[in-house]
């Protein structure tokens, strides 16, 4: 959570050094790892699918038990999180979400953090709080088995999965935060994996017995109602797939 915070403070920070058109939307790509080159010293890989920015950045150090080494990974990502946003928000594209990945050489391990430019917005014109600010920033951390293939589906981000992977976002982080809590659901690991038909469906390759899904289904009906109503999605049902026997929890109404 404190690192969330960390993230969360330098795209404040951005917003005040960010004025004017100074990065031209035909350009946006080269510009953006031109500075992050400057700013980080890394090479990076930025793409563009229709209004999702993506930045790449391979760090090994990253993993490295050597804690300045790792300590100086999360400063060049702090700083990668700062010059993209420097670039959108003076930019005249029509960016509406940006994607920041920092992994390893082998894509084993991957940390990213996902934006919603409105939410910037929002904050820096105070029409909504700090901490509802915070609440709205979106982490995720991913180890071998689906970092690689989430490093490289790159796609344009709806809304609607954009909310959807922050209500897994906001109970995995919930878990870490928490030890008790976290020991309690540590081997769920719920998983973002889709919007169909206004349901929001997300998966788990863990057993759950009678009581951790009456729990778990708890803790996902109170965060979607909370985040639908923030960004105004209607998820009318919500689906839990368990990825171990095929099976489907469903609840009808999660705004009960």
């Amino acid at each position: 959570m404190r690192l969330l915070k960390l993230f969360i403070l330098s795209i404040f920070l951005s917003c005040f050094i960010s004025c004017g058109v100074s990065y031209n939307k035909e350009k946006l790509i080269e510009q953006l790892e031109a500075l992050v080159k400057k700013e980080c010293d890394s090479d990076s890989k930025a793409s563009i699918f229709g209004k999702t920015l993506y930045l790449d950045m391979e760090l090994d150090a990253l993993t490295s038990k050597n804690q300045d080494q790792a300590v100086e990974a999360v400063k060049k990502m702090q700083n990668a999180v700062i010059s993209i946003t420097r670039v959108v928000l003076s930019s005249d594209s029509e960016i509406q979400f940006m994607v920041v990945s920092v992994f390893d050489k082998n894509k084993n391990v991957l940390f990213r953090i996902i934006q919603n430019i409105e939410d910037i917005k929002a904050y820096f014109y105070m029409r909504i709080s700090k901490g509802d600010y915070e609440s709205r920033s979106l982490m995720e951390i991913e180890g071998p088995e689906y970092a690689k293939a989430m490093i490289e589906d790159k796609h344009d981000i709806t809304l609607e999965e954009y909310v959807g992977r922050m209500i897994v976002s906001q109970i995995d982080m919930a878990s870490r935060s928490n030890p008790f809590f976290g020991a309690l659901i540590s081997m769920i690991r719920l998983r973002y994996e889709g919007y169909e038909d206004s349901a929001l469906i997300l998966s788990t390759a863990a057993e759950i017995d009678d009581k951790t899904e009456s729990l778990i289904k708890g803790m996902v009906a109170e965060e979607v109602k909370k985040y639908s109503e923030k960004y105004n999605v209607d998820f009318k049902t919500f689906r839990i797939i368990n990825l171990k026997d095929n099976s489907t929890s469903l609840n009808t109404n999660p705004h009960l």
